[in-house]
């Protein structure tokens, strides 16, 4: 790419604004060409347009070469630092932002509103309720502004972190609320289970003449509706939602609602919504059903929408979501075909690395699947087989030593916290049913409260039981 014209050298002012649109096409080529250009013309001390590159690299999925950007820059500023952060966001290493906000701190340079809601976002990825507490007690002592921005964050950031009533003090204090805060707020009590309360917080917005519910609003409280059995109060959100909005129902209404009749029991109606549906159902749709199926042992349910779900998807591991082979294996398993279940474990394909992280004594620690390098491994290791005796043979725990990374996370819980403190803990995947029932006995037989929140909802296990009341 030529940055020359008629032999003259073009204003530096020019690289900023087309690298930003090779970072909105994550045109990675004509960027790499850029950056060639700007080390040509001796800009590699010039900090708008290294940022840019900073910026460009991250939004091509390049984390390593925006670091080398970055490590090269001989100054920075509040904007370098939270491009940076976001682009760890970016490549799912929320600890790099904490690192990168200490490095930041070093060079004396004070954060913004948006660094600020970069490491909100960070911690509540991480589960890290007592950092973003100290982040949320800093914004006080600085006298920030609690902007819509910043307070929205901060919602999301408690109710991520398992602390709805945090969220909720700060939703109260905000004096000024954008319908993305009233959104995150609704969120908040739907996925922890508190769908009379997000069906409250519906009825206080619909009375607010400053904001009016869009499509993401109905997301929410459908979500409340789903995670509380509220059939017919769903229903109801349902046609209000086309009838007084005009919002016409998305793929994710309709998941929603799917979900809905399906912990209702109503497998039969939620096949019919999806059959009629005015949008093309996608795999999640279906996906939901499924598990509906399998909270009521519906097997033969469970294999119409399996192949529904194979029309999508396709019928083998070679790319796609293959979660649904899962869900049939265990539902042969259970009825002892072996055959089939043999069968749909061959079409399994390789899952994303599975992590969970724990927040203790003001530190994140991050397990991974089958690495065994923390400090404190040997420990852990004994901890889980005494867990593994106390649980006893009666019980039977299939790949107990499989060591999925929740299981890990637990033991380190509980070698590192005392009753009656809760064991928080996060996981980029959906909890498995062997993880879900240990977790369980582990409440039951350790007296203690285990709180996990994987990519679909909150789990709060305690005396044997889960919120969840095992359907997720």
């Amino acid at each position: 790419m030529v940055i020359l014209h008629n032999g003259e050298y073009i204003s530096k002012f020019v690289f900023a604004p087309v690298l930003k649109a090779c970072s909105k096409a994550s045109a990675l080529k004509p960027g790499e060409q850029i950056h060639a250009q700007s080390i040509k013309f001796g800009l590699l001390s010039d900090i708008f347009v290294q940022t840019s590159l900073v910026a460009m690299y991250s939004s091509c999925g390049q984390l390593e070469l925006a670091l080398n950007v970055f490590d090269k820059m001989p100054q920075r500023n509040v904007v370098t630092w939270t491009t940076m952060m976001d682009s760890c966001l970016k490549s799912e290493q929320p600890e790099l932002v904490l690192f990168f906000f200490r490095e930041m701190q070093k060079s004396g340079v004070s954060p913004d509103d948006f660094t600020i809601v970069s490491l909100l976002t960070a911690c509540a990825r991480l589960g890290a309720l007592n950092l973003g507490r100290w982040i949320h007690g800093y914004i006080n002592r600085m006298e920030m502004e609690l902007t819509v921005f910043i307070g929205t964050a901060l919602i999301d950031f408690y109710c991520k972190c398992g602390s709805v009533d945090d969220a909720l003090e700060v939703f109260k204090s905000m004096e000024k609320k954008s319908v993305r805060c009233w959104n995150a707020m609704l969120h908040g009590f739907s996925v922890h289970g508190h769908g009379e309360k997000a069906l409250s917080l519906f009825s206080e917005m619909e009375m607010d003449s400053r904001v009016r519910p869009n499509d993401v609003t109905f997301v929410a409280v459908l979500c409340g509706c789903s995670h509380n059995g509220l059939v017919e109060e769903g229903r109801l959100y349902f046609s209000l939602m086309q009838r007084k909005y005009g919002i016409q129902p998305s793929v994710k209404h309709y998941g929603c609602m799917v979900d809905l009749l399906g912990r209702a029991g109503l497998v039969d109606e939620a096949f019919e919504m999806v059959i009629k549906m005015k949008v093309a159902p996608n795999a999640v749709v279906w996906g939901s059903l499924l598990s509906a199926c399998r909270a009521q042992n519906n097997l033969a349910m469970a294999e119409r929408v399996t192949r529904r779900i194979e029309e999508i998807e396709g019928d083998d591991s070679l790319g796609g979501d293959t979660s649904h082979y899962v869900i049939m294996s265990n539902m042969y398993a259970r009825v002892g075909n072996k055959d089939r279940m043999a069968k749909a474990r061959a079409k399994i394909g390789k899952k994303p690395k599975g992590w969970s992280s724990i927040e203790t004594g003001g530190e994140v620690h991050r397990f991974s699947v089958g690495e065994a390098s923390h400090p404190k491994w040997g420990k852990i290791e004994q901890m889980l087989d005494e867990v593994k005796t106390k649980i006893g043979q009666d019980f039977e725990m299939e790949d107990f030593h499989n060591l999925h990374s929740e299981k890990v996370a637990v033991a380190y819980g509980l070698l590192s916290t005392t009753w009656p403190a809760p064991i928080k803990i996060v996981k980029n995947l959906r909890i498995c049913e062997d993880c879900h029932q240990l977790m369980k006995l582990i409440s039951l037989l350790y007296d203690r409260e285990i709180v996990i929140r994987d990519c679909t909802r909150f789990h709060r296990f305690m005396e044997g039981y889960c919120s969840c009341k095992d359907y997720w």
